[in-house]
């Protein structure tokens, strides 16, 4: 079995555990779990399962610190500001230093935590217990369908190394201009915008990873792909509305994924594409879960998610080519000196 094929293999099965887990122990947002899990599965070398396990208590230990940030937002909010945007940019420069899913994992930290403490402190802290349980799943995952499927031997060359981008700070600054406006609003209404930050945290990760040209279409498209898979999973568990159906269709719609994303299927996206929009499928497709356990209208509540999404890649697409002109702008008078 070609090592492609595991890796699809091992992302559809992490997705369905994830499900499982989340999903059965009903847990606040489980979607995050599952979308914590996701995160760790798309990574090429799996983590061992006792640094896995460190990793995801501390994240956890971490992210209920994240609860501490919410007296100073009710008191003193300015400070707070300024204080998230330093953490921001810090983050953003070490995600650019190779360490991308740390500093997402602890963007989303700083980020969503201390929102959800607005709402209620529990919640803030099950949701943190519930991210570092996604990453403890999909360790364990990788771990056993590395002992199942274990891979073959790649050649040295093929091994590709990872250059650092030429402009660092001016990429994390640039990130870091996409996600501070979004969580802002989100303190307004935090319990409606919590996934919004979520999305705008996976948008500035790909947009310092993706060329000025290819950002529009890249952020737009994949999340209008993320809305289609989310109607496709629930017309399907709408056959069938059953728990066991759930984690079916999780497995299934994330294999499909994963082919595209490894390329064993064929595609002229990339697989960042991919990945933003299973992400962003499963945004939309666990609130509706919600909304429809809590008899709300699931199509005018994902229609309105939906359309707050696609309003956040526009503007971070704005955002990277305000950014881009700022740049050529300030060439010429550089060259000149």
């Amino acid at each position: 079995m070609h090592n492609g094929d595991r890796a699809v293999l091992r992302m559809g099965v992490g997705s369905a555990i994830a499900a499982l887990v989340c999903y059965g122990l009903a847990l606040p947002m489980p979607h995050l779990g599952c979308i914590m899990a996701w995160i760790v599965l798309c990574q090429g070398k799996p983590l061992p399962i006792k640094k896995g396990m460190i990793v995801g208590l501390v994240l956890t230990m971490t992210m209920i610190g994240g609860v501490l940030m919410v007296p100073l937002l009710t008191h003193c909010p300015f400070p707070a500001l300024l204080f998230t945007a330093l953490l921001l940019y810090l983050l953003m420069l070490m995600g650019l230093r190779g360490k991308g899913t740390q500093a997402m994992l602890l963007t989303t930290a700083i980020t969503i935590i201390p929102i959800a403490g607005l709402i209620e402190q529990s919640l803030a802290i099950g949701i943190a217990q519930m991210m570092g349980l996604g990453i403890i799943i999909g360790t364990v995952v990788n771990r056993f369908a590395l002992v199942l499927f274990p891979p073959q031997a790649t050649p040295a060359s093929a091994v590709k190394v990872l250059l650092p981008p030429q402009s660092p700070h001016q990429l994390a600054l640039r990130a870091v201009l996409i996600v501070l406006p979004v969580w802002l609003l989100a303190l307004s209404n935090p319990a409606f915008y919590i996934p919004a930050v979520m999305k705008t945290v996976m948008l500035a990760q790909q947009t310092n990873t993706l060329a000025a040209k290819q950002v529009g279409k890249e952020l737009v498209l994949s999340t209008l792909m993320g809305a289609l898979l989310a109607v496709v999973m629930w017309f399907g568990l709408s056959i069938w509305p059953s728990f066991l159906m759930l984690v079916l269709w999780m497995a299934l719609v994330s294999l499909w994924v994963a082919r595209r994303l490894v390329r064993l299927a064929v595609s002229r996206f990339t697989p960042s594409f991919w990945s933003n929009a299973w992400v962003t499928c499963l945004i939309l497709f666990g609130p509706a879960i919600q909304d429809s356990a809590s008899g709300k209208d699931v199509w005018l509540a994902s229609l309105m998610r939906c359309s707050l999404y696609v309003a956040v890649a526009l503007y971070g697409w704005a955002c990277v080519v305000l950014f881009e002109r700022w740049q050529l702008a300030g060439r010429p008078t550089a060259e000149t000196d």
